[in-house]
């Protein structure tokens, strides 16, 4: 009886604990804290456009000069996996060049469009179709 107790203890212990376990929101972050914070964002960036020729200045300078307007994140779904998709822009210039930044819930996989008015449009990461029709939303 008293093994059975323990058991019991445990039990609802473990299930206590994992009840109580965060779930990481993708929705409501800012571009310039999550880059700050996560190592695996910042890297997924730099890997995107460090040396990439016919990028705005903005936005070569994500990581290190974060002087951009930035729209709170939102969850999305791509092929079943829950992501997080950036909006941002140009200060004083959000109509003319902006972004959309998708991250994979680690934070280890991105994709990226970028709109410029003198620029074109450019696409970073290889987007799958689905990632594209995101990022085109």
């Amino acid at each position: 009886m008293r093994k059975l107790l323990v058991l019991v203890i445990l039990v609802s212990s473990l299930n206590s604990a994992i009840a109580q376990a965060p779930d990481i929101s993708l929705s409501g972050n800012f571009l310039p804290k999550v880059l700050e914070t996560s190592a695996a964002h910042r890297d997924s960036v730099v890997a995107l456009v460090k040396g990439k020729p016919g990028l705005p200045f903005w936005v070569r300078a994500l990581v290190r000069q974060p002087r951009y307007v930035a729209l709170a994140s939102e969850e999305v779904e791509i092929s079943g996996e829950r992501r997080q998709r950036f909006r941002a822009c140009e200060a004083q210039h959000c109509d003319a060049s902006w972004l959309v930044a998708i991250f994979s819930a680690d934070g280890k996989h991105a994709v990226l469009k970028v709109s410029d008015a003198k620029l074109g449009v450019k696409f970073f990461g290889n987007p799958t179709p689905d990632e594209l029709v995101a990022l085109a939303d």
